[in-house]
């Protein structure tokens, strides 16, 4: 593992392409490494494994812009830990974030209860960062819990967009990723575009 990133790190580098580092956040057991294993490498491990702290991959995608453009985006992805005794060890790791998908179960009421407390403690960290809602574990059907509504709820409070996932199957889980790089890329251009003072 690398040091941490500093914000600058969100930027474009040498090659033309964008860099921009993306938070993991959720309650412990929603699923946050598997979507971030099954989008970086194809895979699903069904054995549960504590994340400790934290860890991270990259990998670029490619955006479509809407000046018609095609960029090369490069994620670097933080998956963090859920337990409460990594909170201090999370703000630190969350400063600077470009963007956050912010995951619950949909098989765990509890965890869906808890998506306030993590949209908050990310907005209170990186207030202008892009925020994108994953309801995860949808393959389970016939022990899902929190049906889609209040997921809709949660988008229109959070204004965020607002998936739903299954890391098992891999259902929608590229396109998590692909739309939070194309939300923030715009966002760069755009302030690229401002004229200066």
């Amino acid at each position: 593992m690398s040091a941490r990133p500093s914000p600058s790190d969100d930027d474009e580098d040498d090659t033309g392409s964008f860099k921009f580092r993306v938070v993991l956040l959720g309650e412990e057991g929603v699923g946050k490494t598997s979507l971030l294993r099954r989008f970086t490498e194809n895979s699903f491990d069904p054995e549960y494994k504590q994340t400790i702290g934290t860890t991270f991959a990259s990998k670029s995608v490619s955006v479509r812009c809407k000046d018609g453009y095609t960029r090369t985006v490069n994620l670097v992805i933080w998956d963090m830990g859920g337990q409460d005794t990594y909170k201090e060890l999370r703000r630190r790791f969350m400063r600077g974030a470009a963007g956050a998908v912010i995951v619950y179960d949909v098989t765990r009421p509890e965890t869906f209860m808890a998506m306030n407390n993590w949209f908050e403690a990310f907005r209170s960290t990186c207030p202008g960062a892009d925020v994108i809602i994953c309801a995860n574990k949808i393959d389970l059907e016939d022990q899902r819990m929190v049906p889609i509504e209040p997921g809709l709820m949660l988008r229109d409070w959070f204004q965020a967009e607002y998936y739903e996932t299954s890391a098992k199957t891999g259902h929608l889980v590229a396109d998590v990723f692909a739309r939070l790089a194309e939300i923030m890329l715009e966002k760069k251009l755009s302030k690229y575009a401002e004229p200066r003072m």
